[in-house]
């Protein structure tokens, strides 16, 4: 009599667990709005249609029947457990993606190699090379370290001239401008060490330009800077791309923008490198490639070197169809034809340049394949198995300024669809050039003046999208 009441109350406990779970994963799922309507009612009725069997299987009087329905009711309740942390981890992502509010800016205080100072509070008293354009919060930021009065500046470039003299013990700069004096003195890293380094959050403007996603066509300004760790981070942007997207055509344009190209950045008119608009922020680098393609950029997508490695290595590798057989500087080997790339291979194929035949525009291509690799192998079946490591990759990835409903508006608009997307790339070309530029006056630098044919056949093949 006890052991009949015991799985009577097992079988009990059972039913009401089966509904129980059904019913969580189901709000999830509906929670997280990724299902179009028709297939969430169609899984609806998969889920009551399991649990009455189930239940019938359960409250069976043939104990055979009923010790199959307590094993796969037990089962089912570990696979719907398993289904809903998958959810919550959705929901997790969903919430953190795109924290792109704040733009992190890193500072350095740096002094000649040479000089006796190893410590921030050395330069108390001294004056402290910094440039007019330094928000007011770096200086408070600053002045809880170390008090010292400023030399002030319009051009970092002086401020490097005035310590390599010795005129400056000491002076402040942006990340990005060391990496670009670097860039330029390939020994400027030997002629000075680090003091203090910190960081600053400030508040960037946002980008305005909305489209509805699923019916219409839309622009997307991918941004790859060139560091390590925080997406946020200001820098330079080493690739340059814009994906267009058109929906309904299931047509997606990729036109890679040289590093290099000559322009005319947007906030100060001023010619310039593309590729230091990131140092200005990713809303230089939208408005100065809208006026030069003459387009809207409704949205963009900032990742850095961390993101690509960690990305491609978490959906478990890519294959690329190289044009050249080449060997990089980091001493990777590439086939002419079919490439299997791990992340630090693939990082390695786009960002070799300089033995490739055609330099610059080598690598754009080399990184348009890597990305249209990357979206070929994200949009396919095989990354269900990978979907948690995944998710937790993308949220530490990348910061974008796309809303959390119009990203589960396209999921649920490619779900219903199942849209095998076209990709077509388009590559802007130039011709080498030494000439001034705005973030660095001290002497010409290489740059790339625009070829117009080529950016005229760009217009035309994104405007297309757009006038269909």
């Amino acid at each position: 009599m006890a052991r009949r009441k015991k799985r009577s109350a097992l079988t009990k406990y059972l039913f009401v667990s089966i509904f129980l779970v059904s019913f969580i994963v189901l709000f999830l799922i509906y929670f997280i709005d990724i299902l179009p309507k028709n297939y969430f009612m169609i899984l609806f009725g998969l889920f009551m249609t399991i649990n009455i069997i189930f239940t019938s299987l359960l409250f069976s009087r043939n104990n055979v029947v009923s010790g199959f329905g307590k094993f796969f009711s037990a089962v089912y309740m570990v696979l719907m457990i398993i289904a809903s942390i998958y959810e919550l981890n959705t929901i997790d992502f969903l919430k953190k993606i795109g924290n792109s509010e704040y733009l992190t800016i890193n500072y350095k205080v740096i002094v000649l190699n040479s000089s006796d100072y190893n410590d921030i509070k050395n330069i108390k008293g001294e004056k402290l090379g910094i440039l007019n354009s330094y928000p007011e919060e770096t200086l408070t930021k600053l002045g809880k370290k170390v008090t010292t009065p400023y030399y002030k500046s319009n051009n970092y470039t002086q401020l490097v001239d005035k310590l390599l003299d010795k005129s400056l013990k000491a002076i402040l700069l942006e990340e990005s401008a060391i990496e670009i004096l670097k860039e330029e003195d390939t020994d400027f890293n030997k002629k000075i060490k680090v003091l203090y380094e910190f960081s600053i959050d400030i508040k960037q403007k946002s980008i305005k330009d909305k489209a509805n996603i699923t019916k219409e066509p839309f622009n997307i300004y991918i941004s790859g800077i060139d560091t390590y760790g925080s997406v946020n981070s200001v820098s330079r942007s080493d690739v340059n791309i814009l994906m267009t997207i058109n929906p309904t055509d299931g047509k997606i344009i990729l036109t890679w923008i040289p590093r290099d190209y000559y322009v005319k950045l947007s906030n100060v008119n001023e010619y310039d490198k593309l590729t230091h608009a990131g140092i200005y922020g990713v809303e230089t680098s939208v408005n100065t490639i809208e006026n030069l393609l003459d387009i809207d950029i409704n949205y963009y997508m900032k990742l850095n070197f961390s993101s690509l490695t960690k990305t491609v290595d978490t959906i478990g590798g890519i294959t690329v169809d190289s044009k050249y057989a080449f060997t990089s500087q980091d001493g990777y080997k590439y086939t002419k034809g079919k490439n299997t790339l791990d992340g630090k291979k693939a990082l390695s194929f786009v960002r070799e340049r300089k033995n490739l035949p055609n330099g610059d525009k080598s690598r754009g291509e080399n990184q348009l394949l890597v990305l249209s690799a990357i979206i070929d192998k994200a949009s396919s079946k095989s990354i269900i198995s990978k979907y948690n490591s995944f998710l937790k990759t993308l949220k530490q990835s990348f910061v974008t300024n796309l809303s959390n409903k119009e990203i589960t508006d396209f999921i649920k608009y490619q779900i219903d669809k199942d849209i095998k997307w076209d990709i077509v790339n388009v590559t802007l070309d130039g011709t080498d050039g030494y000439e001034y530029t705005y973030s660095y006056s001290k002497n010409k630098l290489y740059v790339m003046v625009p070829d117009q044919d080529t950016i005229t056949h760009a217009k035309d093949v994104i405007n297309e999208q757009f006038n269909k």
